[in-house]
């Protein structure tokens, strides 16, 4: 009979065995994603992201040396009355939640393959024009940043999706996605976190220093030039904040590509038409309770085999702007605020120009926009298709960013009026085409996402 002496020896020894195996297991596992991520990484066949690819720890350690934030931190104990290393703890965590994770497996083995699934069942996912030669001569040793309309939460997944097998990005995520487990997904990804209306001024110091060390090393930036979705479908006034940083990272050629970002069908847009008519948000719990049924009804729709794509999902990529010819060669790094500002918002508006002029017309845009283009409030089917005809020839003899599903006029149509009516945006009763009243906001929605570009047609 065992003593109790020799109980507490086999407990003893059970543990001393399983912290063993626990450190076997550790070590085992580490070897092996450290060779696969090895293996992925020689398969990928471009540059990965300095700055994201650089540990984590690592990359605090440096910022936190970093003579330029260590000034900002002495100027912020002078004036606040704080003392250094209380302050240079609140640094510590900024740069905890600011500083992505990027997991090289996550994003190229499992992650590409996950948002090619998702974004394929839900939409037919196109480019649709690309300035590939001018693309192809951005210089190697650039640092590159794509500027972006948001249209959706989904632009991150899709314009990464379509750039996977060229380039990664390191977005700017906003605070909506600091919720498990969004956050650690994005982080894998190499994707950074900004607190938009934080106005803690150590914050955007401890922000400016790593974006300008990540555009410095060349690594390639993924930023929305609204710095926010559109409520109402239209392009919003640019952001200069990231754009600030950015111009004064001194990058030896910093090169901004606008990408125009479209849909047939954005999946938050109740929501986002709900807020623009200052109607109150929705609670957590009341969009948590929506969106499962939402999704509920999108997997049952599927298994009785009734469900429908949402249409098209078309990304423009257009030609580069290069940063010190657009300023004419002035150094905004030897200017104060108020001087460069000007010189900032002009070149803001300039790429928000730009990136406008890349929003893709999809067959839904092409059609809420000819259908309230039109004086007859009830037009007839052909009666649409018709006047949608003489709009889509008169995009082309314009050279608009025109998206027509097959080359064809027809099909685009049939496409666009089709979605509208399963969506019951719009009604068909008696051979019109009736829009229902509290449906205008949602029509409306989307004809303004194509406005700045079709009302060339109406002036012309």
């Amino acid at each position: 009979m065992i003593s109790k002496h020799g109980w507490w020896l086999l407990a003893a020894a059970g543990l001393v065995v399983l912290i063993l195996l626990r450190r076997i297991l550790r070590r085992a596992l580490r070897r092996w994603s450290w060779r696969h991520a090895l293996r992925t990484r020689r398969e990928l066949g471009f540059r990965l992201n300095p700055v994201t690819v650089t540990r984590k720890q690592r990359l605090k350690l440096d910022l936190l040396a970093d003579p330029e934030l260590r000034t900002r931190i002495a100027e912020q104990a002078a004036t606040s009355g704080r003392d250094e290393a209380s302050l240079l703890a609140d640094v510590s965590l900024y740069l905890d939640e600011i500083i992505p994770n990027f997991n090289l497996i996550t994003t190229y083995t499992f992650g590409k393959s996950l948002a090619g699934w998702l974004l394929r069942t839900c939409y037919r996912v196109r480019i649709g024009r690309s300035a590939e030669a001018a693309l192809n001569r951005i210089p190697r040793d650039a640092s590159v940043v794509y500027v972006m309309n948001h249209r959706s939460n989904a632009d991150y997944l899709l314009v990464a999706f379509l750039l996977a097998n060229r380039v990664s990005i390191s977005y700017a995520v906003g605070e909506w996605a600091r919720v498990w487990p969004l956050e650690r997904l994005f982080r894998s990804f190499g994707s950074f976190f900004v607190r938009r209306r934080f106005r803690d001024p150590l914050y955007h110091a401890v922000l400016e220093r790593y974006v300008q060390r990540a555009v410095a090393q060349g690594t390639t930036q993924g930023i929305f030039i609204e710095g926010g979705l559109s409520r109402d479908g239209r392009l919003q006034a640019p952001k200069l904040g990231l754009l600030d940083y950015m111009l004064r990272a001194g990058a030896k050629d910093l090169v901004f590509i606008p990408v125009g970002i479209n849909y047939d069908r954005v999946v938050e847009d109740s929501n986002l038409v709900r807020e623009s008519l200052g109607k109150p948000r929705r609670s957590p719990l009341a969009l948590i309770r929506r969106t499962s049924l939402w999704l509920l009804g999108l997997v049952w729709r599927g298994a009785t085999r009734r469900f429908h794509r949402f249409g098209y999902a078309v990304v423009n990529f257009g030609q580069p702007i290069h940063a010190r010819a657009a300023l004419e060669g002035a150094d905004l790094r030897a200017l104060d605020w108020e001087a460069r500002k000007p010189l900032l918002e002009a070149f803001a508006d300039s790429l928000a120009r730009a990136v406008g002029e890349e929003v893709p017309i999809t067959p839904v845009a092409a059609v809420a926009w000819t259908y309230r283009s039109m004086d007859d409030p009830a037009p007839g089917r052909a009666q649409l298709r018709d006047h949608l005809l003489e709009v889509f020839a008169a995009a082309q003899a314009r050279g608009l960013p025109l998206y027509l599903p097959r080359g064809s006029y027809q099909r685009a149509f049939d496409v666009g009026l089709r979605v509208l009516l399963l969506r019951r945006i719009l009604v068909l009763e008696d051979g019109h085409l009736v829009l229902p009243p509290h449906k205008a906001p949602l029509l409306d929605y989307y004809a303004h996402g194509v406005d700045h570009l079709l009302e060339k047609i109406r002036t012309h």
